[in-house]
């Protein structure tokens, strides 16, 4: 059929313009991750839940429990930027460990909650259970970044998700998560790891206007990472590797990269000197306490041949986490030499991971970078650059086991499909990570436990720990404490001394200068059955090494109050005499306490008051002396020098409630009885219980 043509009156039809279709809005990682970061959250979530009853216990106790500037809350958060660490608990600054301590951010989070919600420590345990979970997603997300993989992987069976899934339940994770003080490590990961994160941003953003604030991200991370802990200091190399590892950055990025970096570990290290006052491996410390240095008195050979025996038994706790403890303080750890297997087969050990990371480097190979994070982020509490203070910790694996986590990941979904070549290679790889990841959390549940007070903790941990003398030490003065609260007429009371001293006994036949031990057995012979000849045994050594020791003075002066033993108080009086005086002679309170002896206990008044003279005649001001030798002349009736000592008291002390009525009763026997009503009636405005 042949077509008509069209006529002039047929127009053309014009095609009306579509809009242009609208994209849907890309879907963000963290909803398309949805399951997976749940499971990963939920995971950490059940195993730390129960954490949330638990008490204070071991360094809460320096960082919050009796931390003077985390205590006031709010109010102390500009002491703890301005202090040393641990300045709120000493009451000034000790230089007991080489280069000191400045993490405030940690503690500062303490002070907050305190200042919201007072001293709770459930609420605090329940933020670190959160703070871990975090860790879990982000460090997710950086792998997922790092290996991504195959949309046809089941979620449960990639790299990413058994990797976080095997480091949140990792057992050697316990102490950092059920310890509040913990949260140092958590907030210091936490920070590496969104370093990290933005890290990789900066390098997947083309537009140099948008990458910026990727930049600007790295240095908030890092340095809020460095505020929580210095070892985080060894990311400035991690970072570098990683990017080298897994993507393609350019030198320009690597450049504009290592600005932040670098510039907020100047800052964090300008102001950690400033407060501090010296830096790590400077040398001004020098500890001379074995439980401050466990290498004191070793050779340089033996001391590094106890490092890399250490450094082997770090790797044997990652893969068998069976005897896990928070004490590896001397002797738990012996002091080793080279001829000794250990040390050579760690050394060996340690030289092969060595030189698979050089070689691996070159071929980005995913292990290497593994052995790179657990060699350069251990690197810094291994003993090896500086001492740290004891022998090695479980938490010290808290940042490295990232790096055993990956190759251990990596050897479950690259490897072994490619070893056991089988059809159900999913569901073998599926019941091998099954399997690792249900042993390391029945393990991590069996550990929690412990760490529910000081008491729990001490009482397992001395069994998993025995040749240590602290936690020996730490058990024995538990059971001591406990049982000094108890009714003498307590069953319990008697055995819990004699396990409690035989705990000290251990601590001292472990290492016989323990002068905490010595204290607390001293203490405990003298709570069990009043031995004054044990307990004096056990004090001599430590008023001979200090003749000021505060517990000592004050335990002497409550006894020298409280004996009435006649035979007691002459074992006393000996012990004051011929050992204390001697060795403290230019101090008042063995003086003091002599003389209160002789006055209360033996009505010896002649004697009394010549040893307050002693103590006058060291410090004229004294006021215990002035106080109680004003009585000892009122007793012996000579009432014109106990007005003239007691006079002296006021000058010096004008609101003490006891001298004041000491001078109203002085004025009543000389017969004034109007200044004896004027400084009774002053004695009872200042203390109206006063009789």
């Amino acid at each position: 059929q042949i077509m008509k043509p069209t006529t002039n009156k047929e127009t053309t039809k014009t095609p009306t313009p579509q809009k242009p279709k609208k994209t849907a809005p890309q879907k963000r990682f963290w909803h398309l991750q949805t399951t997976p970061l749940l499971a990963l959250f939920g995971l950490g979530f059940l195993l730390y839940i129960y954490t949330a009853s638990f008490q204070y216990a071991l360094d809460d106790k320096l960082y919050i429990e009796d931390n003077a500037f985390t205590k006031r809350g709010f109010a102390g958060i500009p002491d703890l930027l301005k202090q040393e660490s641990l300045v709120g608990f000493w009451g000034q600054k000790k230089d007991l460990l080489e280069g000191g301590r400045y993490r405030p951010l940690g503690i500062i989070t303490y002070a907050i909650e305190i200042g919201i919600w007072g001293q709770k420590p459930g609420i605090s345990h329940f933020i670190n259970i959160l703070l871990y979970c975090l860790v879990g997603l982000v460090l997710y997300r950086v792998l997922f970044r790092l290996l991504p993989p195959k949309d046809t992987t089941p979620w449960y069976l990639t790299l990413p998700f058994i990797a976080t899934a095997l480091y949140i339940a990792h057992p050697l994770h316990v102490e950092v998560v059920a310890n509040i003080k913990g949260r140092i490590e958590i907030l210091e990961s936490l920070g590496v790891l969104l370093t990290m994160y933005y890290a990789l941003k900066f390098v997947d953003t083309p537009d140099m206007q948008t990458s910026g604030k990727w930049l600007l991200a790295v240095f908030i991370a890092f340095f809020g990472a460095l505020m929580s802990k210095e070892s985080a200091i060894t990311f400035v190399a991690i970072i570098p590797l990683m990017l080298f590892f897994f993507t393609k950055t350019t030198m320009r990025q690597y450049l504009l990269l290592s600005a932040p970096l670098l510039l907020s570990t100047v800052i964090f290290l300008v102001i950690r000197q400033s407060v501090v006052g010296y830096s790590i491996g400077s040398g001004k410390v020098v500890v001379d306490e074995l439980l401050n240095d466990p290498f004191l008195g070793a050779s340089i050979p033996d001391k590094f041949a106890t490092i890399f025996y250490t450094l082997g038994l770090y790797i044997k706790l990652l893969f068998f986490p069976l005897t896990l403890t928070h004490d590896y303080y001397p002797k738990q750890i012996p002091i080793i030499s080279w001829s000794d297997p250990r040390a050579f087969v760690s050394l060996i050990l340690y030289g092969i991971l060595g030189v698979y990371a050089l070689w691996g480097m070159v071929k980005k190979q995913v292990p290497a970078f593994g052995i790179w994070v657990y060699l350069l982020s251990f690197s810094i509490v291994s003993n090896l650059v500086f001492p740290i203070g004891t022998f090695m910790n479980d938490r010290f694996m808290y940042i490295p086991s990232i790096g055993f986590c990956l190759i251990v990941a990596w050897l479950l979904t690259q490897k072994l499909p490619d070893w056991v070549k089988s059809v159900k290679t999913e569901k073998i790889v599926l019941y091998v990570f099954a399997a690792l990841l249900g042993l390391y959390s029945v393990r991590t549940l069996a550990r929690l436990p412990a760490w529910y007070n000081n008491e729990t903790l001490f009482l397992t941990d001395v069994n998993n720990s025995p040749n240590s003398t602290k936690v020996n030490t730490s058990a024995g003065g538990t059971l001591v404490e406990k049982a000094a609260k108890l009714q003498k007429a307590n069953p319990d009371r008697a055995s819990m001394l004699i396990q409690g001293i035989k705990y000290l006994d251990k601590a001292l036949e472990i290492y016989p200068q323990n002068a905490n031990a010595l204290l607390l057995r001293g203490n405990a012979h003298y709570e069990l059955n009043n031995d004054y000849d044990k307990m004096l045994r056990d004090y001599l050594p430590l008023v001979e090494k200090n003749p000021d020791h505060a517990q000592v003075t004050q335990n002497l002066a409550m006894m020298a109050d409280a004996e009435t033993d006649p035979k007691n108080v002459d074992k006393l009086l000996s012990f004051i005499e011929n050992k204390w005086i001697p060795l403290n002679p230019s101090t008042t309170t063995p003086f003091n306490v002599a003389g209160k002896v002789y006055g209360r206990k033996k009505n010896d008044l002649d004697r009394s008051i010549f040893y307050f003279e002693k103590a006058l005649s060291i410090d004229d001001k004294d006021p215990l002396a002035l106080q109680d030798i004003t009585t000892a002349y009122g007793l012996k009736g000579n009432y014109q020098k106990a007005l003239e000592m007691g006079l002296r008291a006021l000058k010096n002390d004008a609101n003490n409630a006891r001298t004041t009525m000491n001078v109203s009763i002085t004025y009543q026997q000389m017969g004034d009885t109007l200044n004896a009503r004027k400084y009774r009636e002053k004695a009872l405005m200042l203390d109206p219980n006063m009789k």
